[in-house]
């Protein structure tokens, strides 16, 4: 597991207007700590969860063009939903995002979270 790919991810149960059931998420945490967690079998990953719902893209999210990151559709990564899960609920590889997508997701990060 990388930093940029995109995975599927298990984000079930999700409460309220948190992102839920199995959907597509970027990997943003540093990549030590994903081989360490994927490595020992325990440890938490950094997901920020990608929905196919494009009609507004905020500025705290990225849009995901279908056509270079491997997704089915037209999507955008939610940096407003940034959780750490159990390495165990990340699955299989769907693709992976631009430098510049994640360069984009960075600031949105920063943004969202006020760094």
């Amino acid at each position: 597991m990388r930093r940029g790919e995109i995975r599927w991810a298990d984000l079930d149960p999700g409460r309220g207007a948190e992102s839920n059931k199995r959907r597509p998420a970027v990997i943003v945490s540093n990549d030590g700590a994903n081989t360490t967690a994927a490595r020992l079998g325990r440890g938490v990953i950094t997901v920020v969860p990608v929905t196919s719902n494009i009609d507004r893209v905020y500025p705290f999210q990225v849009l995901l063009p279908s056509a270079t990151t491997g997704l089915a559709h037209d999507s955008k990564a939610q940096a407003e939903q940034v959780r750490s899960i159990a390495g165990e609920r990340v699955g299989s590889l769907i693709g992976t995002v631009t430098g510049v997508q994640l360069a984009a997701l960075d600031e949105a990060l920063r943004l969202h979270l006020a760094l």
